[in-house]
């Protein structure tokens, strides 16, 4: 008995380092209410019954069905990562741990199972390492189930091999759970591919103009700045451009001189036809043409504002802003953060502008923050954006997908877009993460439900606001660094920018080699099979191929190459290795089967170096181009210090 209670209390130690909540559930837990377990002299041989239903979750012999279930389970011996609904009596889940094993995730829906198991088996070890998760249903959410790919990312490289897999007979009682689970992994998947997204160009854009604007950035006011000068007040209002806007604008005048108007740019011309000020206007996008939400207002409109923008915004945008206050920050980007500015960043991790908005509250610690205009979805009337707005109700690029999600007040669902769902999901992501002390209101008043929000009209958030007796707010003023701080600076990007051209010049060669390596190599079994002379295939060649393969994939453990090139490549390197993955998994138990999975590993290898060694080759002319658009005392600046 001893020995149990020793089982228990190691993994309950270790339970309570990585999930809290569990940890206490099962610490408070009185055994003995739902089942019974029945022990043989086989430690491994026991049953639990179900007291209620009067039935075993072993019908015979219960190590008999457990080994019957490995067998079955065999074809997934090379998945790194299983994940399981129901614990049973844990004996399955010792027998599926292997040297390719990375995680087990198994889901649960009776507490008093996980109970039983942790004092009969020691799984400690793998809690604590978390190479074995085990969810009580009854306590997770999708950000549970999401979280398992920010915990372990290379887990989302073996998202095409997902599969829940029921392991006992006694579970399908479970159906409408189950069916809950999988439905939080088809959303964390979902979110977790398209959030690497499957455009390139995209980020070379944003390396590209991020260069270009770091002088201008490096002379600005930094993030650290603007947050401190918006800490600890009472009311953010963040504005987006939703069809319901415009019924909110009154309203919003109202209120207008004693809360902290965040603004998205899109809804900065709509603010100001109708005499309203934000004090923060929010830009992250790459494209010119959010430069029109500022050139198709007068420059009266832009004084007193502060221009949150980011340092990946067109020329054109940033040139439009001229002579206002203009703050940039770094998005949560490798070729950012490998400049080491960090009062810069990182904030836009969301996607959006409102999504940054959001950021930016929570990192200044508001007491409330309150959405309006925030829709996420079409309008009855099929608009997408508010009257008013500068490029129209219905901008072509929301098309109608026939995706829906829950309607703002829980009443049926509304009309959503790939991206609105996405914007979404990082809302939601962010607001399960926010502390509880602030206070998260949508007053959209339609649109879609943001989960973790309390939903309530405007109108009585408004007069919540005004009851308050608020004094009027303090115009944001805003210190930049000084000359000297700034040339330091401008002189550290230029030196890290010339290490991104030699070092990427350098890894970009090597591979190239490999490349040209493995092409004749494939080539000359291409022969081999159209003479039918497989058998003559120079499987130690392979092998030396496949090593420096795995070489050159040592690269990516290394920060200063994912820092460099990551987020240029791994749009189009992370959707093949979805493939490769699908490759990896394959069981095999002779030696032709084992060589057969080598070749085609090494034929899905062919482009995904081709594409490697693209990528690099792409961000290194994106440096050398956006060092030219630098003025020429910049360049002087940087190339004296550079030479000296």
């Amino acid at each position: 008995m001893s020995e149990n209670l020793d089982n228990f209390s190691k993994n309950l130690e270790s339970l309570r380092q990585v999930d809290p909540i569990l940890y206490l559930a099962l610490k408070s837990f009185k055994p003995n209410q739902k089942y019974e377990v029945f022990m043989d002299n086989d430690p491994a041989n026991y049953n639990i019954i179900d007291k209620e239903q009067a039935i075993a979750l072993y019908l015979t012999k219960p190590i008999k069905e457990v080994m019957e279930k490995n067998e079955q389970l065999f074809s997934y011996a090379y998945y790194p990562f299983l994940y399981l609904y129901g614990l049973g009596n844990g004996v399955l889940i010792r027998l599926l741990f292997n040297p390719q094993r990375q995680r087990i995730v198994v889901f649960e829906p009776e507490l008093e199972i996980i109970f039983i198991v942790f004092n009969l088996l020691d799984f400690s070890k793998e809690i604590l390492e978390r190479s074995l998760v085990i969810f009580y249903t009854k306590q997770i959410g999708y950000m549970s189930v999401d979280t398992l790919f920010d915990t372990n990312k290379y887990s989302r490289v073996f998202v095409k091999t997902y599969d829940l897999l029921v392991t006992n007979n006694y579970y399908e009682q479970y159906k409408e759970d189950i069916l809950r689970v999988n439905g939080y992994f088809i959303k964390a998947i979902e979110q977790a591919v398209v959030s690497v997204g499957n455009d390139a160009k995209d980020s070379l854009i944003g390396i590209l103009h991020h260069i270009i604007n770091l002088p201008d950035a490096l002379r600005a006011p930094d993030l650290t700045t603007l947050i401190n000068a918006l800490s600890n007040k009472e009311t953010a209002i963040i504005i987006s451009t939703g069809p319901s806007l415009h019924k909110q604008l009154p309203l919003l005048k109202k209120v207008a001189p004693y809360a902290t108007l965040f603004c998205v740019d899109a809804s900065f011309p709509i603010l100001h036809k109708y005499g309203i000020k934000p004090d923060v206007v929010l830009s992250l996008e790459r494209v010119k043409e959010s430069a029109k939400f500022y050139t198709h207002t007068p420059k009266t409109a832009q004084q007193g504002v502060v221009f949150a923008i980011t340092s990946i915004v067109h020329k054109q945008l940033k040139d439009s802003l001229a002579g206002s206050c203009i703050q940039f920050s770094f998005r949560p980007f490798g070729y950012t953060s490998l400049f080491g500015f960090d009062d810069y960043g990182y904030i836009g991790i969301g996607m959006s502008a409102a999504n940054m908005a959001y950021e930016l509250v929570m990192y200044a610690k508001f007491k409330r923050c309150v959405f309006i205009g925030q829709d996420l979805a079409f309008g009855e009337d099929g608009t997408s954006h508010s009257k008013d707005a500068i490029y129209g109700t219905q901008e072509a690029q929301y098309k109608k997908e026939g995706i829906f999600v829950p309607k703002y007040g829980g009443n049926g669902e509304v009309e959503t877009s790939k991206i609105w769902k996405l914007f979404l999901n990082f809302f939601e992501k962010d607001i399960a993460r926010t502390p509880a002390s602030m206070e998260i209101i949508n007053a959209t008043e339609g649109g879609a439900r943001i989960a973790g929000t309390k939903e309530m009209p405007f109108a009585e958030v408004v007069d919540t606001i005004m009851m308050a007796h608020p004094t009027l707010k303090q115009p944001i003023h805003l210190t930049p660094p000084s000359k000297k701080t700034s040339e330091r600076n401008i002189i550290k990007a230029y030196k890290k920018c010339q290490d991104i051209i030699r070092y990427g010049t350098i890894q970009k060669r090597r591979i190239e080699r490999v490349f040209l390596q493995l092409v004749k190599e494939l080539e000359h079994i291409e022969k081999l099979n159209k003479n039918n002379r497989l058998d003559k295939i120079n499987f130690k060649k392979l092998d030396n191929l496949s090593d420096k393969i795995d070489a050159i994939k040592q690269l990516f453990s290394e920060r200063k190459f994912t820092n460099y090139f990551m987020d240029a490549i791994q749009s189009y390197i992370f959707h093949q290795e979805l493939d490769i993955a699908k490759v990896l998994v394959i069981n095999t138990t002779s030696e032709d089967e084992i060589q057969a999975k080598q070749v085609q590993w090494l034929y899905y290898h062919k482009y995904w170096l081709f594409s490697l060694a693209g990528g690099i080759d792409c961000v290194i002319s994106a440096v050398e181009q956006a060092l030219q658009e630098w003025s020429k005392e910049d360049i002087e600046l940087a190339t004296k210090s550079h030479k000296a």
